[in-house]
Order: structure tokens, then sequence, then C-alpha cells
């Protein structure tokens, strides 16, 4: 029995570390041979030679058009306001860069790629790998045409003309290519392109039309595009303009912290996200790549989509279905350099995924939200967009709370409030997590004290549990006594149930994922410093992370203390150093908040064990029921049987 007691706490254990497995689920990507080289970044300015993402069959441009003869000078404005700074370059018209510098409350937010040089990057949301393949957010393609389609390639790689800026609705001046954007005042840039262009040998003329519009109080920013193509008769145009409709707007590659070092459980790699329509998708880059053949397309209406990693996000909400098109993801693998806490360079394969979003080209707006995963803010955009485009949009889809979201949804937001109430009154959210775990396990305490007297009634009834194994394991089947024992047995093992030990943490563990899901849903957490943790929501930014070393250590002073169904030593020493390694394994890069409260909470489950084992210290004295005694509490019969043996 004991051998099978201790079977049951391996498999509890195992069911742990495979359900943590689950519900963070991490698939690193394995290099192949065509790897691309990783370039540096943000002051890369957009690539005119068409993206390798997506395998499709080059076709060749008409010779007619001179790409390299650009009338329009390169030009990138600068959009500054209190949330976040855009760069946009008029080649193509797109994002070349997009930082996350404060959030609602003015509090500054910086990448957790901190290093000795740099203690506070800018937060990138914008790939820099991406440069090489021309790839940028805002960038439109037409739908349905090859990328190497000579239409495509104008619109990526022509400059395009400033046609106006203005400021609220006033006409404004760029000074030194910056807008700056205070309060809660707009910003709108309108681009212009009128290019003509040889197709079939046919003369034909593009003409589009991209109105970029920045809202300085919000993560938002609206896009319009109007395209049109006409065919060329000489000086004249025809009669007949076609309007090309839809296009699809790219959003990435690879939106999210570009300063995280490595990913791991709690922080996932970019990835695709979108509703279409009633599903939420999720759609890994590595396994696009392998499974997909770099390109994925989903069928269906899309209410929105985009990329983002575990905090942040980038999405489109087109305010009408484009018809005639698909959404898309595609992606392309780069081989990415970084620098461990020990300062060396190693580089990794890493796979960057781009959106193709479908929008119309009738100069229909597009609202793209670029920010926090976090739930209010996302609450609150539900309410702007859905306002915005005339339908009910849930923007919280791009919250991902793991496999078990129908139990970590519901605890994880009462946390997060009761987290956030407690750092009103106390000033910080490390001490707010500590209070918080207070309560909860003092909520629990009844619990633990009747697993406690059950794990050591348990203990005591050991001996007779293996005296009656004894006896059963050398009687026929056929032996009347075979069935008393038995019984006996059933009686023994219900008041002494061994399980009942397991049930606090059983019980604890759904608070402990739905706090860590608290920490990845509110931006408040970011920067929140406690102590020597110069942030929450990370891990400790040390080659030996503290907090972890200090759960194990206080998990194997508790597990020595609290009774445990067996009297076996070896057992018991085995189990208090396999669980708390486990979990220092599965902890060791876990967000310092998360280490916080496991840490709290083995002190306080220290201090409560101890007060138990000093209430409970009469009971322990009580000599264990004897087989006489047991006997006693059974049929008559029982014992004239037992006493012959």
């Amino acid at each position: 029995m004991d051998k099978q007691r201790f079977l049951i706490a391996i498999v509890l254990s195992a069911a742990i570390l495979f359900g943590w497995s689950l519900l963070f689920p991490v698939k690193r990507p394995q290099p192949t041979s065509n790897a691309n080289a990783n370039t540096s970044p943000s002051e890369q300015k957009p690539s005119p030679s068409p993206s390798p993402v997506g395998k499709t069959s080059p076709q060749r441009v008409d010779a007619s058009t001179d790409i390299s003869s650009d009338p329009i000078s390169p030009k990138t404005i600068t959009v500054t306001t209190p949330l976040y700074k855009v760069a946009l370059n008029n080649q193509g018209a797109v994002a070349q860069s997009w930082i996350i510098s404060h959030d609602k409350n003015g509090r500054e937010l910086y990448s957790v790629g901190a290093s000795k040089e740099r203690s506070k990057p800018e937060l990138e949301l914008v790939n820099p790998d991406g440069a090489k393949f021309g790839e940028y957010p805002l960038r439109i393609q037409i739908a349905g045409a090859d990328q190497f389609d000579e239409r495509n390639v104008l619109l990526r790689s022509r400059n395009y003309e400033i046609k106006s800026v203005k400021i609220n609705s006033d006409l404004a001046d760029l000074r030194d290519d910056k807008l700056e954007l205070n309060q809660t005042s707009t910003g709108t840039i309108e681009f212009l392109m009128n290019v003509d262009y040889t197709l079939e040998g046919k003369k034909n003329r593009l003409e589009v039309t991209k109105i970029v519009t920045f809202y300085a109080d919000q993560y938002f920013a609206d896009v319009k595009v109007s395209l049109k193509q006409s065919a060329v008769a000489g000086d004249r145009e025809n009669e007949t303009v076609v309007e090309t409709s839809p296009v699809h707007l790219l959003i990435g590659p690879s939106i999210g912290d570009q300063g995280i070092p490595s990913y791991s459980f709690y922080s996932i790699p970019p990835e695709g996200i979108g509703t279409v329509g009633t599903d939420v998708l999720r759609n890994r880059a590595v396994s696009i790549n392998q499974q997909h053949s770099d390109k994925l397309s989903v069928p269906g209406v899309v209410d929105w989509a985009g990329v983002g990693d575990t905090y942040f996000a980038m999405v489109a909400v087109p305010s009408k279905p484009a018809q005639g098109a698909e959404l898309q993801y595609r992606t392309a693998m780069v081989e990415h350099e970084t620098v461990d806490a020990k300062g060396q360079k190693r580089v990794e394969p890493r796979y960057l995924v781009t959106a193709y979003v479908p929008v119309p080209a009738d100069g229909s707006f597009t609202r793209v939200y670029a920010g926090p995963k976090d739930h209010y803010l996302l609450q609150e955009a539900n309410a702007k967009v859905s306002q915005a485009v005339g339908r009910q949009v849930d923007l919280e889809g791009m919250i991902d709370y793991g496999f078990l979201s129908w139990m970590s949804r519901p605890l994880a937001v009462p946390i997060l409030w009761s987290i956030k109430f407690l750092y009103k009154l106390t000033g910080s959210y490390g001490i707010a997590i500590i209070l918080f775990t207070i309560v909860i396990y003092s909520l629990f305490f009844p619990l633990k004290w009747r697993s406690s007297r059950a794990m050591k009634k348990a203990q005591k009834l050991a001996p007779r549990m293996k005296e009656l194994q004894e006896k059963i394991k050398g009687m026929k089947k056929t032996d009347p006594r075979l069935k008393d024992l038995q019984v006996e047995q059933m009686r023994l093992m219900k008041e002494g149930n061994p399980l009942g030990g397991c049930l606090p943490l059983l019980i604890q563990m759904p608070f402990l994922f739905a706090l860590y899901r608290a920490i990845t849903i509110s931006i408040d957490f970011r920067q929140a410093s406690f102590l020597w943790i110069p942030d929450l929501s990370a891990p400790e930014p040390t080659v030996v992370h503290v907090l972890p070393l200090l759960m194990a250590g206080s998990m194997m002073v508790l597990q020595l203390i609290t009774p445990a169904p067996s009297a076996d030593p070896m057992q018991r020493k085995l189990m208090a150093i396999g669980m708390p390694m486990l979990m220092l394994w599965m902890l060791w890069s876990a967000p310092a908040g998360l280490l916080v409260y496991w840490l709290v909470g083995n002190i306080v489950g220290f201090a409560q064990q101890f007060i138990i084992n000093r209430l409970t210290k009469t009971e322990d004295n009580q000599p264990p029921p004897t087989g006489n005694k047991a006997q006693s509490r059974t049929t008559k019969k029982l014992s004239p049987r037992v006493s012959q043996t």
C-alpha cells in the first residue's frame, strides 16, 4: 500500500507537469538550410525587393517600368503621441517602426530586453528582420495577384507623395518631418501615388490613396485605402475606370516585444491571431511554416485579425467585410542573434509571421489596434471599436487564457481586480500580491486542517494497513475470512484517505494558473518593481534566479513538516526533494509576480502547518490502533477468525 501511495504522488506530479505543458506549450523552430542572416534594425529602410514569404511563382516585371527613377524623394515622418511613437516611410507608405512608450497613466514602458548598455530599451513592436523582405505594417497588396505582379511591386517600392498633413481637421506643417500630437488630438497623413505602368503590352494607370489617422489618447490608428486602376489610350484615359477591391493590409511581421531574449512557457513567440466568423484563431508561425508550406489561407468573413505575442498585439478591424479575398498568414525563417545573461552570443532560428488582412479598397476605413493585451484596455477598446464599425467586436479574443480557459478566465479577472484594489491601498504590486496570497491561504486553512488530520490518521493507520495486506496476501480467494479483512481494509482507508493531503495543492493550482493569466492580461505589472525585482511581469534578469531557489527551499521545508500518509522516511525524503525540484524546473523562468505568490504561500503554509501540528499534538501522542482494537470495530465473526491466524 505504501508503494501505491508513493506511485499516486508521482502520478500527480507528472499530471501537474503535463498539464503545465498543455497550458503553456512552446515549440522551438528547427533550423533549415534556407535560413536568412539576422539584420539590424530599425534604421533599415523598406526594401523594394519582393518578399520571400509564401511560395509563389515569380513573374517578370515589365522592363518599361523603371522603379529606380522615382520622382518622389524618400521621406520618413515620425508621429509622436503620449502613448506611442510611429515612424512612417513614404516608400510603400508603411510603418517601419511602432514603439509603445507609455501606458494610459503616463508610466513609461520599455522592453524586457534590458542590458548593461541599455537599462531601458525602447519597446519596439515591429520586427527589424522584416526589413530585408520589405515586410512592414500597413503595406498593401492587391488580393488575388501574385506578389511579383507589377502592381504589387509598385505598391511596395514606389515613394508615395505626402499630399496633406492634418492635426484634428486643420492643415499642419511638418517641422523636421515630425508630427507631435498632444492630449486628445488626432493626426492624419494622406499618401498619394499616381503612376503609369505597362501590363501585357498595354499602358495602365494605378492611383492609390492611403490615409492614416492616429489617435493621441488611444492605441488606435485608422487606415483608409482607395485603389483604382485604369487603361490609358494615348494621352486620354478610357471612360471605364476599374476599381480594384479588395486589397490585403499587412500586419507584421511578428508583432511583439522585440527585446525578448528567448521564448519559453511564459513568453510565447508572436503568432497569428484573429476572429473569422465566430471562431478565434491562433496559428503559431512554426506550424504555418512546417505544416502549411509558409502560407495559410483562412476562408470566411474576417471580424479582426493580426499578430501578437504574450503581452502585445497589432490587429486590423475592417469596417465592412472585404468580398473576394481570404485572410492569409505567411512566414519566413531568419537566424536571430541574441546575447544571454552571461554575455555570450548565440544564434537561434525564428519564424516571422505576417497577417494579410483583406480590407476594402473603396475608401472605407479599417481600425488598427496596436498596444497591450490588457483586459481593461481591451474592454474599453471593444466599446469604441464596436461603435465605430457598427457591429459588436470582442478584441479580448487576443488574450490566450490557456488550455483550461473555462477555469482560468473566470478566476483571472476577479484576481486582477483584487490585486489592483490592494495596490490602491498599498501603492505596491508586490505587497498587493503578498496580501492577496495571505487572504487566499487563509480561506484554504480549514481545508488544510482537515487534510493534515487525514494525513496524520493515514500515517497512524499505516502499520495496521500493512498488517492486513500481509494477511490478505497469503489467503486464498475461497477463504471465508478474506471478505471480512477486505471490509476492514476499506474502512481504514476511508478513515485515513491519503489523497486528502493532495487536495489543497490540487485546489490551489487553478489559482496559480489564474494568477499567471492575471499578470499577463494587465499592463500594470510591467516594470512594477518590488525589492530587488525590477519587473514583476518578467523573470529575474540575472543568471541566478533567487526567487525560484527560495521557492524550492521553502517548499522542501514545508514538505518535511507536513504529515505524509507513509511512515517510510525514504519516501518522505523523496517527496520532500522531488516535488520542489520539479517545481523549480517548471518555474525557473516564470514571472517574478507568480513566484512571489508561491513563495509567500509556502511561508504562510509553513506557519499554518506549525499551528496545526501544535494543536494536534495530543492526537499524535495517542497510540495507533492495534489489531485487536481494529477487530473489535468489525463484525463479531472477524475476531475469532483473526485470532486463529
